[in-house]
């Protein structure tokens, strides 16, 4: 039985939205670009926005341009065996996708689906590609942002090869507290993820998800209730981790 495949419907949004005001550029690739590359890439972008469930693209779409997330969330996924996705890891605000273009890279090696509505900000490749030959710095951060995805990439094999289930769903629970920014204090926070998408991104199934998940509640590391959580004790699910790493 194949998927229902979700048509994805771009629409532009009104306004438009400067590079070198904009939030999300401190935690994107454009973080240290000066003000003529920025203006450049400001004066040659669209805003645009996608909802929840729609695919930004699709494993082996031939890459067209380059998307810079502004708001919302986005889980980067792989087609594993019997049609099953692993989730590699959630993507949010200062996000880039499309930027891993080579004569030899053209399409796209796997599906980034929203898991909110998701607002972001679009540049055809090339037009993106003639900004970037001019600036150094871009390029710089272009090659440090792929390097900093390869080493992830490599840390997920390890991470899943050899951590056990406990493990995996603790980390998999860090990363959801780093993704939407909780905070102790404020002691709540609502994902968008089933429990079958945390299964995906740790490796597992999803009744093996709902069991860690009761235990550990039982033990007060986590309060929980469908897809809220109301608390987590960061320090003490840390503790799990034989070998923090990222996902």
């Amino acid at each position: 039985m194949t998927k229902e495949t979700v048509t994805t419907k771009i629409t532009p949004i009104i306004e438009q939205n400067d590079c070198i005001t904009c939030q999300a550029r401190n935690c994107s690739i454009l973080d240290n670009c000066d003000i003529d590359t920025l203006a450049n890439i400001s004066n040659s972008k669209r805003s645009k926005k996608i909802e929840k469930g729609m695919k930004l693209f699709s494993e082996g779409d031939r890459i067209s341009g380059v998307y810079f997330i502004r708001k919302g969330f986005l889980k980067v996924e792989l087609n594993g065996k019997q049609g099953r996705p692993l989730i590699l890891r959630i993507a949010g605000k200062g996000s880039v996708f499309g930027h891993r273009v080579t004569p030899k890279h053209l399409f796209h090696t796997n599906s980034v689906t929203a898991i909110s509505d998701v607002q972001f900000c679009y540049i055809p490749y090339k037009v993106f590609d003639k900004i970037a030959l001019q600036s150094h710095e871009l390029k710089e951060q272009i090659i440090n942002r792929f390097l900093e995805e390869l080493e992830l990439t490599e840390k997920k094999v390890l991470y899943l090869a050899h951590k056990s289930v406990r493990e995996k769903i603790a980390e998999a629970l860090l990363l959801l507290a780093e993704t939407y920014q909780y905070e102790e204090k404020k002691q709540s926070f609502r994902i968008s993820l089933c429990r079958q998408d945390i299964a995906d991104l740790v490796g597992t199934t999803k009744e093996q998800v709902s069991k860690v998940l009761k235990e550990f509640e039982k033990e007060g590391l986590i309060k929980c209730t469908a897809k809220k959580f109301n608390y987590l004790n960061l320090s003490s699910l840390r503790s799990l981790i034989s070998t923090p790493t990222s996902l």
